[in-house]
């Protein structure tokens, strides 16, 4: 396994170092399938840790190679180019590109170190399995280096279309890079149809589309879309557990509200927290009848501080959350609880599970997990009742037909869907609710897994042949 971001992190406390696992995310989904596997990670867990990190250090279930990184290229390649060039085109901001052509040699070395440190322990026949847009360079140069190994890249966030991924000067790098693998897959077939037209637009190579495949010299790059699931059997049991039922029902006590709305989302102008907030507030000017029986908990995991753009976010929606809260607190349950951090496992579960609707709005995401993580653990409870707000442009939005589907964009498509959720009888919630958990349930993480590396070994052997 090959990401930007270990499972855990190198944190240096008053009584020494020690080591704390990452929640959410990639790193999460990621620690859940390797787990059921045999193999190694590898990834940057702090500026000096190199080498192997054995389970006993890390409390992990496999070892992790630490790639070191020094700070200044860590803000070139990760804050740099990762999240102001690559990030914003991936997700089609492309008013929100900045670039500094000291990035790309970043960016380039950065990735020889991740492919160098692979190539030293990777056996032949092994299978690296690399992960996201960080690291597109590294299938690439590993096959330059003649590793003798089977390449899958999984790319997690969406891909543009070429009219936009066209705006990064080293696109023929990056797209050439990627095809340095056995199989490249994404998310959703729009996807990989812009992967696809990309590659034929820019490097002007041939391309098949029954199986989709780029065609090189000696040998083929399969291309595959197939949407990562959640760690369904997992979230099922903790949300069974009493202790996280208990909490549950103090966080209800607490509100006193008939209706709780919950949010989640790391800090990231992409997960259209601001717009969602805004539909939120048309609903309760709309609606006075239901401003003393509903709360919004909305909560924002903080990241990437150190980006310009998140700071001024982070002060947009403490903005809006004050005037909420300033113009439609009264007597009674408090319109909006906002919560600014981090959460573990359990306590999230506990949020999901004290929810009566998740609003999962982001303006553009490669899947978004909380929308398949709500259902799992609203499905767990005693009236198996929930219903789920989805933005018609998440990935999870193609596989989740039976939730409330809105334009992220427009407030009003927000506020509407809130207007529908709230209004729904039980009877057409659980519905629901039961049609997609049983698609959650038979495409979970482990099915995921499984089919990639099905695929991969398929792909390398066609290849081989």
């Amino acid at each position: 396994m090959v990401s930007n971001r270990a499972p855990v992190e190198l944190v240096r406390q008053h009584d020494g170092p020690r080591f704390v696992r990452t929640v959410g995310g990639l790193a999460g989904a990621m620690d859940d399938a390797l787990r059921a596997h045999d193999g190694t990670w590898v990834a940057w867990v702090g500026s000096s840790v190199a080498g192997e990190l054995r389970p006993e250090r890390t409390g992990l279930a496999y070892p992790i190679h630490g790639v070191p990184l020094k700070e200044q290229e860590v803000r070139s390649y990760y804050n740099g180019l990762a999240n102001q060039v690559l990030w914003p085109l991936c997700h089609t901001f492309p008013s929100r590109f900045r670039m500094e052509r000291s990035w790309w040699p970043a960016y380039q070395r950065v990735n020889e170190r991740f492919a160098a440190t692979v190539a030293a322990i990777a056996r032949p026949d092994d299978l690296v399995w690399i992960h996201d847009f960080h690291l597109c360079l590294v299938p690439g140069q590993l096959r330059a280096a003649k590793t003798r190994a089977r390449l899958g890249v999984f790319w997690h966030v969406p891909f543009p279309p070429p009219s936009v991924f066209g705006i990064l000067p080293w696109r023929a790098d990056c797209l050439g890079g990627l095809l340095g693998a056995d199989l490249v897959a994404f998310q959703t077939p729009d996807d990989a149809r812009n992967f696809l037209d990309g590659v034929r637009q820019f490097l002007d190579l041939p391309v098949r589309n029954d199986p989709p495949r780029v065609c090189l010299p000696g040998r083929d790059v399969g291309v595959l879309s197939l949407p990562i699931g959640i760690d369904y059997a997992g979230f099922r049991r903790t949300a069974a557990d009493p202790a996280v039922g208990a909490r549950a029902a103090r966080i209800r006590r607490a509100l006193g509200a008939d209706v709780v709305l919950l949010g989640v989302d790391r800090l990231d102008y992409t997960k259209g927290i601001v717009e969602r907030l805004e539909g939120y507030e048309r609903f309760l000017e709309r609606h006075p009848e239901w401003r003393r029986r509903v709360t919004f908990i909305q909560i924002t995991v903080p990241s990437r501080d150190r980006v310009p753009d998140y700071g001024q976010m982070k002060r947009a929606i403490d903005e809006q959350v004050g005037r909420i809260s300033g113009r439609f607190t009264h007597e009674g349950p408090p319109p909006l609880l906002y919560r600014y951090t981090s959460l573990g496992r359990e306590q999230l579960v506990a949020y999901y599970s004290a929810a009566d609707v998740a609003v999962v709005t982001p303006l553009r995401d490669g899947m978004n997990l909380v929308a398949k993580e709500y259902v799992a653990c609203r499905a767990a409870a005693a009236n198996r009742d929930g219903v789920l707000v989805l933005s018609e442009f998440a990935g999870a939005a193609q596989e989740l037909h039976e939730a409330i589907h809105v334009n992220p964009y427009d407030p009003e498509s927000i506020r509407r869907g809130l207007e529908i959720a709230v209004t729904m009888s039980a009877d057409e919630r659980r519905r629901r609710l039961r049609l997609l958990d049983r698609r959650i349930a038979s495409h979970d993480l482990d099915w995921w897994t499984r089919l990639f590396l099905e695929q991969l070994g398929a792909t390398a052997a066609a290849t081989a042949a």
